[in-house]
C-alpha cells in the first residue's frame, strides 16, 4: 500500500482536499522553475512546506476572515483556503510576481474565499479603510521579529481578534509590552522539521 504523502495532515483533518492539494503543488512547482516562490524545487519538498504551514492550525483551528501577511507563495492561506471553503482569507503580499502567483493558484483552485491584497501592511489600510478591525486572525510564516509583526497586524484585528504564528520550538519569549501569549501549544512535525509550537496572542 503507497504510503499517503499527506497523512501528517490527515491525522487531522478529516476531509482533506487531496486533489486540490495536489493542484496547488502542481502549481507551486511549475511557477518555482522561474519565479522563486519557496525554497525546495521538488515536489516532496514543496509538499513538506505546505503541510508545515497547516499543520499549526489543525493544534489551533483558525477564525475567520484571517489575514496572512507576507503571504508569497500563499502559505499558509492558499492550503487553509481548500480546507476551509466557508472561511474568508486575505492574501496580503507586495511583491509583484508572487501577486500574479497568488491570482492564478485561485483562478486554477477556484478559490472565492480568498482575495489577494497587493500591498505591504503600512500602506493597505490607506489603499481601503474598511480592512481595518476586519479580521479575526492574522498569521506570518518565517516571522523573526514577533514585536515587528504584532504591530503590523494591530491595525486590522477585529475585537477579540488573535495573532496566530508557528515558531520552532517553544519561543518562551516575553511579548511585547500591549500583547499578551494566550496559548503556546508544542507539537512534532513531520522530519525533518522536528519540534513546532504553535502561539497565539491578544492584546492585553
Amino acid at each position: 500500500m503507497t504510503e499517503d504523502p499527506w497523512a501528517p495532515l490527515a491525522a487531522l483533518h478529516a476531509q482533506l482536499p487531496r486533489g486540490e492539494l495536489d493542484r496547488y503543488v502542481d502549481e507551486l512547482e511549475r511557477w518555482n522553475r522561474t519565479i522563486r516562490l519557496v525554497g525546495p524545487r521538488d515536489r516532496d519538498g514543496i509538499r513538506l512546506q505546505v503541510i508545515d504551514a497547516v499543520l499549526p492550525f489543525l493544534h489551533l483551528p483558525p477564525r475567520f476572515p484571517l489575514l496572512d501577511i507576507g503571504s508569497g507563495a500563499g502559505l499558509p492561506g492558499i492550503p487553509l483556503a481548500l480546507l476551509h471553503p466557508q472561511g474568508a482569507i486575505l492574501c496580503m503580499e507586495p511583491r509583484i510576481k508572487r501577486v500574479a502567483f497568488l491570482r492564478h493558484a485561485c483562478r486554477v483552485l477556484a478559490l472565492n474565499n480568498v482575495r489577494v491584497i497587493a500591498e505591504r501592511t503600512s500602506g493597505a489600510l490607506l489603499a481601503d479603510p474598511s480592512l481595518a478591525h476586519g479580521v479575526l486572525t492574522a498569521t506570518a510564516r518565517a516571522v523573526a521579529d514577533v514585536p515587528s509583526l504584532l504591530d503590523a497586524a494591530a491595525p486590522f484585528l477585529a475585537p477579540g481578534g488573535r495573532v496566530v504564528l508557528p515558531r520552532g520550538g517553544e519561543d518562551k519569549s516575553p511579548p511585547p509590552p500591549g500583547w499578551e501569549r494566550s496559548r503556546c501549544l508544542p507539537y512534532v512535525a513531520p522530519k525533518p522539521l522536528g519540534s513546532r509550537s504553535v502561539q497565539e496572542f491578544r492584546r492585553s
